[in-house]
């Protein structure tokens, strides 16, 4: 769970512990309901002089106050991703925040290769299709996903599990050169320790994860998965048990229907000597 996350959680349980509703605690810190329902919906970031009339309001004293301001200032500071902050579509960097505290992470994709895994070729390809901007805010775009890539090289490395779908390797992207390039790129990536590659083909049929692409991500400890879901223009924050239990079961039943490690990696080799 990242420190806003786990900020926002916090900030929830102790209003609810002290019997007072949004509107009151609103009313209090004379702002919105709005406001304060977007602090506890990790919509927003608190500020450190909120959160001490916050810790006022629900009685908080102590080393346990000093904890959660602590916490307000950890959360605030700024990810490496912050020099691209023009980039960001609605929710990504809560997405890249998520990527940086995971334990582990699984990853279904319908229709392309997921970013983690992109060639800068590939990647570039695929951002003049979805955007009209200029050719250096495009390379910006690639350079942010090089960047994000990172997670992978660390000395642990994060463990990735990738459920590709056969249609997002089909897909012709960038001509014959681009996709060779990125087939071999996949290659590589499935030969790495913390990479698990997997390719759902045409002939497993119909299945729970058609749709949106998503991501489970994994936490070490008490702190429950969440499932981010890439829509067309943002993404989108599931948290509740239940809808994360579903995401997780149409997960599993992908990565049961995929092709083994090795046969994925068959799959792939031919595509690139078809």
């Amino acid at each position: 769970m990242t420190q806003r996350r786990r900020l926002a959680a916090e900030l929830h349980r102790l209003r609810t512990a002290s019997h007072r509703t949004i509107e009151e605690v609103a009313e209090h810190l004379e702002c919105s309901s709005a406001k304060i329902s977007r602090i506890e919906n990790n919509q927003v970031a608190v500020r450190i002089q909120d959160a001490r009339e916050l810790l006022d309001l629900y009685g908080v004293q102590g080393s346990r106050r000093e904890e959660l301001l602590e916490v307000v200032r950890e959360a605030r500071k700024k990810g490496w991703w912050s020099r691209y902050s023009d980039l960001l579509e609605e929710g990504a960097e809560t997405r890249l925040s998520l990527e940086e505290e995971a334990a582990r992470v699984l990853i279904y994709e319908n229709s392309l290769v997921t970013p983690l895994l992109q060639t800068p070729d590939y990647a570039r390809e695929c951002l003049l299709a979805r955007t009209d901007a200029t050719l250096a805010a495009v390379q910006r775009h690639v350079d942010l996903r090089m960047e994000r890539q990172r997670i992978l090289d660390d000395p642990a490395g994060l463990p990735l599990t990738v459920v590709l779908d056969e249609a997002a390797l089909r897909r012709a992207v960038g001509g014959p050169d681009v996709m060779s390039a990125q087939f071999r790129r996949l290659l590589s990536d499935s030969d790495r320790e913390n990479i698990t590659l997997l390719v759902l083909p045409f002939s497993a049929g119909p299945h729970q994860a058609m749709g949106f692409p998503f991501s489970i991500f994994e936490f070490d400890g008490d702190d429950p998965r969440v499932v981010y879901v890439e829509m067309l223009e943002r993404g989108h924050v599931i948290e509740g048990a239940g809808d994360v239990g579903r995401y997780l079961a149409a997960f599993e039943q992908v990565r049961a229907r995929a092709l083994d490690a090795a046969q994925s990696r068959r799959f792939i080799e031919n595509l690139i000597g078809r």
